[in-house]
C-alpha cells in the first residue's frame, strides 16, 4: 500500500492550491488591466499583476515539487490584503466585498481549522469595519440586505469550519487504521516503512532492536488466545515506556521492532539490556493469572549503505543468535560473540 495514498490532507491542500493558483494567476491579470486603465486605481493594479505572477510562479513550483505549508500561508495573506485593500478603495455599490465570502472556504481548506477560525473572524472584523466607515454605505441602506450579508458569511463559515473539522477528523481515523497495530496500539509494519523512508532525516545514530518473546506460543496454549492477546497489549505498553524517546513496531505475532537513536554504542546495548531484564522482571496480571514471560533481542545499527529490509536482516541474525545460545539474550553485530555451538531445541 502506498503511504501518499494516506496523506489525504496534504494532497487535497496541493491539489486545491495548485489550481488556486492557476485561475486566480489569470484572474488577478485581468483585474490589474482594468484597475490600471479604467478604474485609476494604480496600487491594487499594481498589486494584482505582483499576485499574478506569484500565483503562476507558485503553480510551477507545484507541479515540480511537494506543497510547503507557507506556501499556503502566503497564499491566503495575498488574497486577503488584496480584497481588503479593493473593498478599501472602491464604493461599496462596485461589490467588491462580495469576494469576502469567498475566503473562509479557502482558509479552512489550505490551512486547517485553527487559522481558519482565526482568519475568517479578522476578516469579519475588518471589512465590516471598512464598510462602517464609508461615506457611502449604498447598497447598505437596506437593513435586510445588510442582514441577510452577514448571515451568509456566517453560514459559509460555520460549514466551512464544519466540514473541515470532521474532514480532518476521518482522514486521522483512516491513517490511523492503516498504520497502527488493531490490538496492541503499536505502529504496523506500512508504518515502519514510512517512517524510516519518510520521517526519519537523520539516520546516522539509529539502532533498530528486533524483539522476539520466548516460547509465546505457550502462553496461547496454556491460558488461551485472549489472555495472550492482552500479554501483547502490556509488552506494547511496556516497551513504549522503557524505549521512551524512540518508535514501537509490531512486526509479526510476538514479534516488535523498536527504532531508537544512540550517541554511542554502549548506550544503545544498555536500552537494550534494560528492555530485557524489565520484562523478565515484570509480573504480568491478566485475568487473575500472573505470567512471566522472557525475551530475546538482537540489535543492528544502520549503516550509511542499509536498506530497511537490510537493516532489519541485520537485527533479524542476531536476534536468531540471541534464540541459539539460550534466548532471554541481547545480541549485536558489532559486539564480541562467542563460538557457535550446536543447541537442541
Amino acid at each position: 500500500m502506498d503511504i501518499a495514498a494516506l496523506n489525504s490532507t496534504k494532497s487535497l491542500r496541493k491539489s486545491v492550491l495548485s489550481w488556486m493558483c492557476l485561475c486566480f494567476g489569470f484572474l488577478s491579470f485581468a483585474f490589474a488591466v482594468f484597475n490600471l486603465t479604467v478604474n485609476n486605481f494604480a496600487l491594487l493594479g499594481y498589486i494584482e499583476v505582483f499576485f499574478s505572477i506569484y500565483c503562476f510562479f507558485t503553480y510551477i513550483s507545484l507541479l515540480r515539487r511537494p506543497l510547503r505549508f507557507w506556501q499556503s500561508i502566503v497564499m491566503c495573506a495575498l488574497i486577503t490584503l488584496i480584497v481588503i485593500l479593493a473593498t478599501a478603495l472602491a464604493t461599496p455599490h462596485n461589490g467588491v466585498f462580495v469576494w469576502s465570502f469567498a475566503l473562509p472556504i479557502l482558509f479552512y481548506l489550505l490551512l486547517g481549522k485553527q487559522y481558519g477560525v482565526v482568519l475568517s473572524a479578522s476578516l469579519l472584523v475588518i471589512q465590516s469595519y471598512i464598510l462602517g466607515t464609508k461615506s457611502s454605505l449604498s447598497p447598505f441602506t437596506t437593513f435586510n440586505l445588510s442582514l441577510n450579508l452577514m448571515c451568509a458569511y456566517l453560514s459559509i463559515w460555520a460549514i466551512s469550519h464544519v466540514f473541515e473539522g470532521s474532514r480532518a477528523h476521518f482522514s486521522k481515523r483512516l491513517k490511523n487504521l492503516a498504520l497502527l497495530d488493531p490490538l496492541t496500539g503499536a505502529g504496523n509494519r506500512l508504518s515502519m516503512n514510512h517512517y524510516f523512508e519518510v520521517e526519519l532525516q537523520d539516520k546516522s545514530q539509529l539502532y533498530v532492536f528486533l524483539l522476539d518473546l520466548d516460547f509465546f506460543k505457550q502462553v496461547n496454549d496454556k491460558h488461551g488466545h485472549a489472555v495472550g492477546d492482552k500479554v501483547l497489549v502490556e509488552v506494547a505498553t511496556l516497551l513504549r515506556v522503557t524505549l521512551g524517546k524512540g518508535y514501537v513496531f509490531r512486526v509479526g505475532g510476538e514479534e516488535f521492532a523498536l527504532f531508537c537513536s544512540f550517541p554511542h554504542e554502549d548506550e544503545a546495548l544498555n536500552a537494550a539490556e534494560k528492555i530485557r531484564a524489565d520484562i523478565e522482571n515484570t509480573h504480568f496480571k491478566i485475568d487473575g493469572l500472573v505470567i512471566n514471560i522472557t525475551t530475546s533481542i538482537g540489535v543492528a545499527k544502520f549503516r550509511s549503505s542499509n536498506t530497511l529490509e537490510g537493516l532489519i536482516s541485520q537485527a533479524d541474525k542476531q536476534l536468531y543468535k540471541a534464540k541459539r545460545f539460550g534466548r532471554n539474550k541481547v545480541y549485536c553485530k558489532f559486539k564480541k560473540e562467542p563460538k557457535l555451538e550446536k543447541v537442541i531445541a
